[in-house]
């Protein structure tokens, strides 16, 4: 009998296909079957059953039903594509059928999820055969369209009911209201959820006044504090759901190191997935790696129905989606303006290039992957501009740290509704509302108009010269691209040249138009040309507190003035290629060595900057007023004070969200002008947050946590790495001369210790053995490699963030080396045959002249060549572990 075929077989293919035998394997996710109810053993009426349209009902969608129809509020946290949806729609439509002056109000953060959900409550409607209508109140919709009688269920955006609340059409719909449904919840965190809490606060309040009793029910991403969060967000106490009992199908989570071949990596990534009849999405952090990436196999006929682009401001973002779940195979490159919930259908590879900046986010791109079949995860490490890993990529590219990534505990999700720098807004527009509906009311008035996530309301489109003439602003309805300010003006200035779905385009000129910002653009031959505008963020003092002054160190709080200004653009030239080194003949796409000379194959992805071009005035927006805590190093106290000062703000960057309650995106940084000691924290919303204050008063807790950080024996580099002094976003990475700004963690350490008065003691963490200090690079450097990639066990990107080195180096050098030679006390000199992650840590196998042990790392101690006492029958040693090698391999890892 045959054996059974794996489940990853074609997945496992399709890694061959990428990155050939090289592939580490981080995570594996186990398969586990579904847990369900029957749909008939919940007494639903024949309409809902229908409208439900499956037999059987997960576990999680029967406990919120139950927990529905008992009265309660309820917040569903099961992992992404376990059927929340399915969770919270019986119980409304019920609700709904029993009452039929009931209505329900669907929020949700982004217009996209809006509409997709839209789709699902109006094909579960058309099943069931109920007659209601459901309005959606989002873009340029008004009140009066959307709240009409016949309309019993509304899709709404926070942003559209936060200026609606006064229309008498909206309050005739909310008497009636028997449910709030908050669907991606965790999005409402930080400053934009402290606005949204109050605008939800309100919209509780007025309902409750107008006689109306809703029960809320949230749906969210895992989250950390989830009874807290609803608390904090609605001021309701809602009832958790978190255990799923959707089938898992199993997920593998592999290391994709491309190692130094980034064209060849992608152009194996697309080609796969068209032969191995694969969808694949691949997440950017940034949107111009991914339009650019998009638009490079777009372009190319062989891919270009095959490549997709979704990322915040394309046009038709919902043809896009359409396309791709239509789509058979092919890749979407994508940004997180994907991860909230959109539906994309069934696909079975995830490639997240980059950690995204938080663990919730990364759970919820993995997330897509394997929803009706096993699934594939590919984490590609984020490379800077010497080809090395970043620090927090490095990071998590060690196996026992990536199992932390996805397994362990996750961020909470903060809201603060009594915000003190946003509550009073909101409470005046309280007023407003419930004196707009005839209820007794204060007098304060608010203003008379925020936007709920901090930024300006004006609008931009990109749009091409020849539809402008054709229907003038009619065009707005369909742009190319409908970006943010600031990226319209880094990216979208007078003169920039960009591509667009494999399409280059230059911008001609700017036209303002009641309607927005129309930015017009030509189709221009843009050859692998793009521009990158300039732009800097100037912090100055307004109204600063008294200087306290601790020792060295100097601090202060208070307001301050954000300007940021626009002052030009670099024309830059994107090469993506792959080359022979010797002929510089270009390669097929599986050629390793050149067919015409022998030569090497090599990949090249730069940037190189062609010329620089200054505006003769620069462009300031408007200055917005926040809050800022100001730090001072005195550069006497230490012989690198710039790099102590760096630090020490990379330190107070990662401290303040685990002290203070925010979100991490809520805290931004800058240094003084010419003052390279001196730096703010300012609260990155207009107004402020109230977060730089928290900060201010709790320094003194938050110092001796960094002096903590810094004494971590993680690593020694002064640069240090993400487990102490690194970050995942620095927002001052260069100096006024373009250099790098230095962050020292010896430094740093030796600062505090004399700040706080605490006597340097090595060691600071017990029961941690610190990895080898390796020093300048000596020739000796591939042993160095190849000690911390064996005996350590540290990931190829791990090291190459060690030592500076790119990994493709790093692996030819370490190859051209002999297996490490060991000593042990006990068993003597040995040769190195391979490492093992085991639950219990980083294990050993080792050729000895008695035979092959499994031993620790700590045991062990390197034999460098020279030294004496080595076996002195090399050969018969080294045969011997080859003969062993299979044998031992194949042993239960107890023997």
């Amino acid at each position: 009998m045959l054996p059974a075929r794996s489940p990853y077989a074609r997945l496992e293919g399709f890694l061959r296909d990428i990155l050939g035998g090289g592939a580490a394997l981080l995570h594996e996710d186990p398969p586990a079957p579904a847990r369900t109810v029957r749909a008939a053993d919940l007494g639903w009426s024949e309409a809902v059953t229908r409208g439900f349209g499956f037999a059987e009902v997960f576990s999680h969608q029967a406990d919120t039903y139950r927990l529905m129809r008992g009265g309660q509020h309820v917040i569903v946290t099961t992992p992404t594509a376990s059927g929340k949806t399915g969770a919270f729609f019986p119980a409304v439509f019920e609700r709904l059928e029993r009452d039929p002056q009931a209505t329900a109000l669907f929020v949700y953060p982004l217009v996209a999820l809006g509409q997709d959900q839209r789709d699902k409550l109006a094909a579960f409607r058309e099943r069931g055969g109920f007659g209601w209508e459901i309005g959606a109140f989002q873009g340029s919709a008004q009140p009066g369209d959307v709240f009409r009688d016949e309309v019993r269920m509304v899709t709404a955006t926070p942003d559209k009911l936060h200026w609606s609340l006064t229309q008498p059409r909206v309050r005739d719909f909310l008497r009636r209201l028997s449910f709030i449904v908050l669907d991606e919840a965790h999005t409402y965190r930080g400053g934009f959820g402290s606005e949204v809490a109050g605008m939800l606060r309100r919209l509780l309040e007025l309902v409750r006044a107008l006689g109306a009793a809703p029960q809320v029910v949230l749906s969210t991403a895992t989250i950390g504090n989830p009874a807290e969060f609803a608390r904090e967000l609605v001021g309701v106490d809602a009832v958790e759901v978190s255990e799923s009992g959707a089938a898992r199908h199993g997920k593998r989570y592999y290391l994709a190191d491309h190692r130094g071949q980034p064209r060849r990596f992608w152009d194996a990534v697309v080609s796969a997935s068209i032969q191995r009849d694969l969808k694949v999405l691949a997440f950017f952090r940034g949107r111009s790696r991914a339009a650019r990436l998009s638009s490079t196999y777009r372009a190319q006929p062989l891919y270009a129905r095959h490549t997709h682009l979704y990322m915040a401001g394309t046009s038709d973002r919902e043809g896009r989606l359409t396309e791709f779940r239509r789509a058979r195979s092919g890749v979407m490159f994508a940004t997180n303006a994907l991860e909230a919930g959109v539906d994309i259908g069934d696909l079975e590879v995830v490639i997240i290039d980059g950690y995204p900046g938080s663990r919730m986010a990364f759970r919820q791109m993995a997330g897509r992957a394997g929803r009706v079949a096993p699934g594939l995860v590919l984490y590609l490490p984020a490379l800077n501009e010497q080809g090395v890993p970043q620090p927090v990529d490095a990071f998590y590219s060690n196996a026992g740290n990536f199992r932390e990534l996805v397994t362990g505990p996750i961020e909470k999700a903060v809201v603060e509704a009594e915000n003190p720098y946003l509550s009073p807004r909101h409470r005046a527009r309280a007023n407003e509302e419930f004196k707009a509906a005839g209820l007794p009311a204060g007098v304060s008035s608010g203003p008379k108009y925020w936007n709920l996530r901090g930024e300006g309301s004006a609008k931009f489109a990109v749009i091409e010269e020849t539809d402008w003439a054709l229907k003038g602003p009619r065009a707005f309805d369909a742009p190319l691209e409908s970006p943010s300010q600031h990226y319209a003006l880094t990216e979208k200035h007078e003169g920039a040249v960009f591509t667009l779905d494999g399409q280059g385009y230059k911008v001609t000129r700017w036209e303002k138009h009641p309607a927005g910002t129309a930015i017009l653009v030509e189709r221009f031959d843009a050859a692998n040309l793009f521009t990158r505008g300039l732009y800097a963020i100037e912090v100055s003092p307004l109204k600063m507190g008294e200087w306290v002054r601790r020792g060295p160190l100097a601090y202060r709080h208070g307001e301050v003035v954000i300007r940021r200004r626009y002052t030009g653009y670099q024309m830059m030239r994107q090469v993506f290629e792959r080359v022979c080194t010797g002929c510089d003949r270009e390669p097929g796409p599986t050629e390793r060595v050149c067919r015409s000379c022998g030569g090497r194959i090599q990949d090249r992805m730069q940037d190189h900057k062609l010329s620089e071009h200054l505006y003769d005035e620069a462009l300031e927006l408007p200055p917005f007023r926040t809050s800022a805590l100001e730090i001072g190093v005195d550069a006497r106290a230490t012989e690198q004070p710039t790099a102590v000062a760096h630090t020490l703000k990379h330190l107070l960057q990662k401290l303040t969200p685990e002290r203070v309650a925010c979100d991490e995106n809520d805290l931004a940084g800058a240094f003084r002008e010419g003052r390279d000691n001196y730096f703010f924290l300012y609260d990155d919303w207009l107004g402020g947050l109230g977060v730089s204050r928290r900060a201010f008063e709790s320094l003194e807790s938050l110092l001796p946590r960094a002096l903590d950080l810094t004494a971590k024996t993680c690593c020694k580099e002064p640069h240090g790495c993400y487990e102490c002094i690194a970050v995942s976003r620095c927002y001052a990475p260069f100096l006024a001369s373009g250099e790098r700004r230095p962050t020292d963690k010896h430094a740093t350490r030796a600062f505090l210790e004399a700040l706080l008065g605490v006597q340097p003691a090595p060691g600071a963490e017990s029961g941690l053995t610190p990895l080898p200090n390796l020093p300048e690079l000596p020739p000796a450097w591939p042993l160095q490699a190849r000690e911390l990639l064996d005996l350590h066990g540290l990931s190829l990107p791990e090291v190459s963030a060690r030592l500076g080195i790119p990994s493709r180096e790093l692996q030819r050098a370490a190859g051209a080396t002999p297996p490490l030679r060991l000593r042990h006390t006990k068993f003597g000199e040995g040769i190195f045959l391979q490492g093992v992650h085991r639950p219990g840590g980083y294990q050993v196998m080792v050729q000895f002249p008695g035979g092959v042990k499994q031993v620790l790392p700590l045991s062990l101690t390197v034999v460098r060549p020279g030294e004496e006492g080595r076996a002195a029958n090399e050969e018969a040693l080294t045969k011997g572990a080859l003969a062993e090698e299979v044998e031992v391999l194949a042993r239960p890892s107890g023997s």
